[in-house]
């Protein structure tokens, strides 16, 4: 007889540190490596995956993908999904490639100063009311799960669900600037592992 598929209960983790992370200059932010420190911190999350996942998600990104694979490694029959839940892109990627944090920190700041939600960067760059409508899609594509989900994500876009699972999903000025500060003032880490309450779509952890 089958065993009985346990509750839904969801672990985010942010993947490991990225060559972006460490100040280098990028190219494609869809296929940003690894540093052998961030290879270091994926494989420290299997040792803190207490038990065998049910399914493990990653973004289209390679960063998250790699940052996986040593957990995918040690449950190879656990089932691997890519899900629409790569990092807020909001520089224009034309702008923005082959550039070091150093050298985007003046396009950031006159992107968050606008603080304009419907404001779209240029080609391949996403609104903040874009991004939030992905979050609540992950949020009810989650909630129709089963067992212990596994997710390997991005720091913006897990600090944001987080948010919104505790205060409801917001595409408006106010929203997006309060996001911006929470996001600078307690940044995910990499590597770092949050296990999170999954409310109904619709329904906030404090119930506001």
């Amino acid at each position: 007889m089958a065993s009985a598929v346990p509750p839904l209960s969801v672990q985010l983790i942010r993947h490991g540190q990225t060559t972006a992370n460490a100040g280098q200059v990028t190219d494609n932010h869809s296929d940003i490596c690894l540093t052998a420190l961030g290879e270091q911190q994926a494989r420290e999350v299997v040792a803190k995956i207490l038990h065998p996942p049910d399914l493990i998600v990653v973004s289209p990104f390679r960063r998250t993908l790699d940052t996986a694979q040593p957990l995918i490694q040690a449950h190879p029959a656990t089932a691997v999904e890519t899900w629409p839940i790569q990092e807020f892109s909001y520089l224009a990627p034309a702008r923005a490639n082959r550039t070091s944090y150093a050298e985007r920190k003046p396009m950031i700041a006159e992107y968050w100063q606008r603080a304009d939600p419907d404001h779209v960067d240029g080609a391949e760059a996403e609104s903040f009311a874009q991004f939030v409508a992905r979050l609540q899609a992950f949020h009810e594509r989650l909630w129709q799960q089963a067992g212990r989900v596994v997710v390997f994500g991005h720091g913006q876009f897990l600090r944001a669900f987080t948010i919104g699972l505790r205060d409801g999903f917001s595409a408006t000025s106010k929203a997006m600037l309060a996001f911006r500060q929470a996001e600078m003032s307690k940044p995910v880490r990499n590597g770092e592992i949050i296990a999170v309450a999954l409310p109904p779509p619709g329904e906030v952890i404090g119930g506001r």
